[in-house]
């Protein structure tokens, strides 16, 4: 039975054909791709509508691509119907370290509120620099950079979309 899309996470894409023989390279939005490499099973969104797939080999291509084959796919003509479409897996088979990203991910948008300084407006996006996430905010046309730090947030509240920091002193200072 094909899960609901609900039930599911978009874990990349295949950008291009690897060679002739159906072998398709893949882009994947993850830290780590060897986290994926015990896989068993994709769903790949063709026309709108989950088709599952069998995985046959996933092999490192870059920090960011894969090499892979699927079974039944065992020609150019086929594999190029593949290309361009979304690659599902069930959302219990995502990784710790990607389940985290995407906690911070979903913090875009909430406001900030510093204890000394108030509202200092709302998350554009948050920066994956290599273990040291950062915030970035916007203040009165500029960018304020938070790094994600437990000392700083006090509190998050989810339902508000409001994220409750007590910077460093003269942190927010630099950028304004």
């Amino acid at each position: 039975m094909i899960p609901d899309k609900s039930e599911l996470h978009q874990l990349g894409y295949f950008t291009k054909l690897h060679g002739y023989k159906g072998e398709l390279t893949a882009f994947l939005d993850t830290e780590d791709w060897s986290d994926y490499e015990d896989i068993e099973t994709v769903f790949i969104e063709l026309k709108g509508q989950l088709v599952p797939y069998f995985i046959e080999t996933l092999e490192y291509k870059t920090n960011t691509s894969v090499k892979v084959k699927l079974e039944g796919i065992d020609s150019e003509e086929l594999a190029k119907t593949l290309v361009k479409a979304k690659i599902f897996i069930k959302k219990e088979e995502i990784s710790e370290e990607d389940e985290t990203r995407l906690e911070l991910r979903a913090l875009q948008g909430y406001q900030v509120n510093d204890a000394v300084k108030g509202d200092i407006g709302h998350i554009e996006q948050v920066l994956e620099l290599a273990g040291n996430p950062q915030l970035e905010i916007k203040y009165k046309n500029k960018i304020i950079l938070l790094p994600l730090h437990e000392d700083f947030i006090k509190e998050i509240d989810h339902k508000k979309k409001l994220i409750q920091i007590e910077a460093p002193e003269g942190l927010i200072d630099l950028y304004l």
